[in-house]
């Protein structure tokens, strides 16, 4: 028997754990019988291969109920690991805030300090490490990982520091610079593992108080492993070592410029790499601890008659697809016509206060495009079994083939069918990656219902959000002629995602005439101002950026009408909802500055993967954004039945677990 021949029976040994124990072996022995009648015939023994692997990849077996069997009995639910991934990319907005907050904070209280100093460093790390605690706790006693055989309650004390690891890595990856990656690396092969194991200790109650103490020291010797690499390559090695341990001032070499090259490493320098570990050590501390007691459970609000019962998963599947096509369409677009347009707008229009605006203006586009097929795969696919899943797969396909284009530098026709052809592969990825179709109930309904809100939310948050890139009126007249309307198009398209969601599954039926001013008024409002004409002799980015400020009141708009409420008295619900409706226009503000200065390390991330950066220049909106709405919406989608308290304690496997899964 061959290699290929032997593999595909592994495959088979494999995809059989899928079913119950009862009939597992019965299958295993039909499969085997099949895949040996394929092997014997010409050609088999590739065609039994693709068998054998189409077997393993199927999803695991369920029952009638739809409760897994097999091995899909013992597998986790994912939405608890993303969450931590998450969780770990916000504390890095949260490191940049506690230093803003230092450095404006201390002189009010008659202390200078200044950036890098021991003072600051360290007072900034305690402030990380309130939010961590805080954070950590409520993250896990809402979203503990499932428990598995060996770790028990432990589970997610043992996972949660190597779910860190992305966020850790980020600056790295920023950074671009192969030293740098693998300095990362080498502190993190000490610190995974031996925060894991502290965790573990401290969830089961050994010496719990005194394991804590074992974070700084964790920490600091991690730091000091990352440091090596960079050590053995620097000039100054003593001084390298103790910056990428406790001290935030950096070695001469790192803010200096050699002669000929392009810049210092001013970017990439390891400090204070001790604290910043000890401080997601604490998160990782605080979410196993919490994990140990799950929240309580939630108990929906009882169903009123009236409700609107089965949510038309068909108009949501069709509005949910024409966005994914839509919006590949229009990143396809940015991509070979609109980037590869700027320098020649560069070379010939004024550019007061320079051209770096142009260059992010098209990148947000590109990010924005991605962001809105996303969630409208996740609504045409909120009826299947792993919608989440495929909106993940095509958001990370379109990412690498967007650095890749991008690195590629495509342009003109061939590159547009290019992107085109690149999308649609990926489309057709992500759709398989969803699995079948849920069966026809209750279970169908809530999921399609709860899936669609949060893919709602995101879109009508964050796709408003690119009227916020523009150039002053005396650039328009050398732009392209489809930047304008690609970017009011792809802002109104997530609008138009989320008043569909609104009206179509709204608890209660909407008389026509409220059903056709939340169908209209949104967009109109953003392709009013995203399409207004700026005067040409005008050094102002025009009136786009009040377009904006639709998404935050109608994602509040759209929770009210998808939110089952408790009995009040008659119309207060409809007045508190319209109040916190209208107050979500200033809070665009609060969106903007927590997206643009304390998460800006996720537009970096874009462009290190695009290889690029230099010449795009201002405040990048959308990313950050994405980053900071995607948890809250996951928490309100899953919060659409109700929020009355049960006092049962729900295990590992929780109700917001099941809503983003």
């Amino acid at each position: 028997m061959s290699a290929r021949n032997r593999l595909a029976h592994r495959f088979l040994d494999l995809a059989a754990k899928r079913w119950p124990a009862g009939i597992r072996d019965e299958m295993a022995q039909e499969w085997h019988a099949e895949l040996a009648a394929i092997q014997a015939e010409p050609g088999g023994t590739r065609e039994g291969l693709a068998y054998a692997f189409s077997l393993l990849a199927s999803p695991p077996f369920r029952d009638g109920s739809g409760a897994p069997r097999g091995w899909g009995e013992t597998t986790p639910p994912m939405a608890p690991a993303f969450a931590v991934v998450f969780a770990g990319m916000l504390t890095l907005g949260v490191t940049m805030l506690a230093g803003s907050l230092v450095g404006y904070l201390t002189p009010l209280l008659g202390y200078e300090t200044y950036g890098g100093s021991w003072s600051s460093t360290l007072l900034g790390g305690v402030l990380v490490a309130v939010w961590c605690v805080l954070a950590g706790h409520r993250l896990g006693r809402r979203l503990p990982i499932g428990q598995t055989k060996r770790f028990g309650t432990a589970t997610a004390a043992a996972f949660a520091p190597l779910l860190l690891t992305p966020a850790l890595l980020t600056q790295a990856v920023i950074g671009q610079d192969p030293l740098y990656v693998v300095a990362v690396l080498a502190g993190l092969a000490i610190w995974v593992p031996g925060l894991a194991v502290l965790g573990v200790a401290a969830v089961r109650g050994r010496l719990r108080w005194t394991l804590l103490a074992g974070v700084p020291l964790v920490s600091v010797a991690a730091a000091a492993v990352a440091g090596v690499p960079q050590m053995l390559t620097s000039t100054t090695p003593g001084a390298v070592f103790i910056a990428s341990m406790l001290s935030g001032e950096p070695p001469s070499e790192f803010t200096v410029m050699p002669d000929g090259e392009l810049s210092s490493r001013s970017f990439y320098w390891m400090g204070p790499w001790a604290v910043t570990l000890a401080v997601f050590g604490v998160l990782a501390l605080a979410y196993g601890l919490g994990a140990r007691r799950p929240a309580p459970a939630v108990v929906t609000v009882p169903r009123p008659e009236n409700e609107q019962v089965a949510p038309p998963a068909g108009i949501l599947s069709v509005a949910g697809a024409l966005v994914v096509a839509l919006g590949v369409a229009g990143w396809a677009y940015t991509l070979a016509v609109l980037s590869p347009a700027m320098p020649g707008v560069s070379a010939v229009a004024p550019m007061p206060g320079g051209d770096g605006e142009i260059y992010l203006w098209v990148a947000e586009l590109r990010w924005g495009a991605i962001l809105l097929a996303a969630v409208g795969m996740l609504a045409a696919a909120a009826d299947r079994w792993r919608a989440g899943i495929s909106a993940v797969v095509l958001t990370v396909l379109l990412v690498l083939a967007d650095g890749v284009l991008v690195r590629a530098g495509v342009s003109g026709g061939g590159g547009l069918r290019l992107a085109l052809l690149t999308a649609a592969v990926a489309t057709v990825a992500a759709w398989f990656a969803a699995g079948r179709r849920l069966k026809t109930g209750g279970r169908r309904d809530a999921a399609v219902r709860r899936r669609v809100a949060a893919a709602a939310v995101i879109g009508a948050v964050c796709a408003p959000q690119l009227l916020f890139q523009g150039t002053p009126g005396v650039n328009h007249p050398y732009l392209p002629a489809g930047l304008v309307w690609t970017t009011t198009g792809l802002a109104a398209l997530g609008v138009v995602l989320a008043s569909v969601a609104a009206v179509t599954l709204s608890r209660r039926r909407l008389p026509v005439g409220v059903a056709v001013l939340v169908l209209v008024v949104p967009v109109v409002a953003v392709a009013v101002a995203g399409l207004s004409p700026v005067p040409a002799a005008s050094e102002d980015n025009g009136s786009a950026l009040w377009g904006a400020t639709v998404g935050l009141p109608l994602a509040v708009l759209t929770i009210g009408l998808l939110r089952r409420h408790r009995a009040r008295p008659r119309g207060r619900t409809a007045a508190l909802w319209v109040l916190m409706a209208a107050a979500g226009a200033p809070a665009t503000i609060a969106l903007w500055l927590g997206s643009a200065f304390f998460l800006s390390m996720v537009p970096d991330l874009l462009f290190a993967i695009e290889g690029l950066g230099y010449p795009a220049d201002g405040i990048s909106v959308v990313p950050g954004a994405a980053l900071l709405v995607t948890p809250f919406a996951a928490l309100v989608a899953a919060r659409l039945g109700g929020a009355v308290a049960s006092t049962d304690v729900v295990p590992a496997s929780t109700v917001e677990a099941a809503a983003t899964t």
